[in-house]
């Protein structure tokens, strides 16, 4: 008898090699969702995946819009049939993993997910930790992921063959959100990753580590733990709406590390030379983009935007505080509430593109 509800958590059962050997362990009639651009470069896949007999191969397009209530629809339509001993398999980058999650978590109250990330960001962080979710639009802007649900997969298969494709931005964003989680939660793995960056393989197999032993401590947010997960996320989400999702998430999350350590400099929380020793590895080590960056994206930005947008995000308090992740020292991190005056007085500098 499986000892795990469905969707519960559980711990990560990470299986590496190459998909066509780990496609033979889905089960006949299960439901595969398939990214559209990952089907195409990788010509392999979908025969791997039929020669299992699956009820239905759903392919989607890639990127926020998969993280939509109508892509939902038509994964749920395809999984009418699914039992609720089923298997739902998604193949793809974190928006169809999101998707996929809410899928599974619906289907019959719950089906088997097996997650195959094909981006670096999905096998580093979104595939683990057991988060799905959609998006909404709220008064014209999109909002990212407020409707969403914990259904932890039951395996992860990492195939390397399939990162062989992604572009210099898809490698960077992925490797932003690797070393996030190094920056906040691991000083002596940041003094190595300094010294001599990590190879591909190691940097996933190490944010899994790091993202696991995070979330076995706090599997559905209840105590808070996970917080330290949504450094740089606060106004690295904004950043991704106000450019209308043409900057990725990877790269949202690397500039908005920076605005962080901005504010935490700015309340006292984070050490200028901790900042500075932060920004100096993120440029030289995943290459987060400048500052000029930001300044592009918020100078046309209405201040009325932001604030709607911070409201509906990561606010905490009836005056507007943003419960923000602050940088106390490498591999230490601090939840603080910070107040919008704080953020204002920092928004000059930052529609400069320089450093308060």
């Amino acid at each position: 008898m499986n000892p795990y509800p469905p969707g519960a958590y559980r711990p990560p059962n990470d299986r590496w090699g190459p998909f066509s050997r780990l496609a033979k362990r889905l089960p006949e009639g299960s439901l595969a969702v398939v990214d559209r651009t990952v089907a195409r470069l990788h010509p392999d896949l979908i025969p791997a995946l039929k020669a299992r007999a699956p009820r239905a191969i759903v392919q989607l397009v890639g990127g926020e819009s998969a993280k939509s209530f109508t892509a939902l629809e038509k994964v749920l339509a395809a999984g009418l049939s699914l039992p609720r001993s089923g298997t739902l398999l998604a193949v793809g980058g974190g928006t169809v993993g999101d998707v996929s999650t809410v899928a599974a978590h619906l289907l019959k109250r719950g089906v088997r997910l097996v997650q195959v990330p094909t981006t670096l960001l999905a096998a580093v962080d979104s595939s683990l930790g057991g988060k799905g979710a959609v998006d909404l639009t709220v008064k014209g802007r999109v909002v990212k992921n407020p409707a969403g649900v914990f259904h932890y997969a039951e395996e992860s298969w990492v195939c390397p063959e399939l990162f062989s494709t992604l572009s210099p931005t898809q490698v960077r964003e992925g490797s932003l959100e690797a070393w996030k989680m190094v920056i906040s939660l691991d000083a002596a793995l940041f003094r190595r990753y300094v010294r001599k960056p990590p190879a591909l393989e190691k940097l996933v197999k190490d944010a899994r580590g790091l993202k696991e032993r995070v979330c076995a401590k706090d599997p559905y947010e209840h105590t808070g733990l996970r917080r330290v997960l949504n450094f740089g996320h606060t106004f690295g989400h904004v950043l991704e709406s106000v450019s209308h999702f043409k900057l990725s998430h990877g790269d949202a999350v690397g500039l908005g590390i920076l605005l962080a350590l901005d504010v935490g400099r700015h309340l006292g929380v984070t050490p200028e030379p901790i900042a500075a020793q932060a920004e100096a590895a993120l440029a030289e080590g995943p290459g987060v983009l400048g500052r000029e960056r930001v300044a592009s994206l918020l100078r046309p930005a209405p201040l009325k935007d932001i604030v709607t947008l911070l409201d509906a995000d990561k606010k905490a308090g009836a005056k507007g505080e943003l419960r923000m992740v602050l940088l106390t020292a490498i591999g230490s991190t601090e939840v603080r509430d910070v107040a919008p005056e704080t953020w204002r007085a920092l928004w000059p500098s930052w529609t400069k593109g320089v450093r308060p």
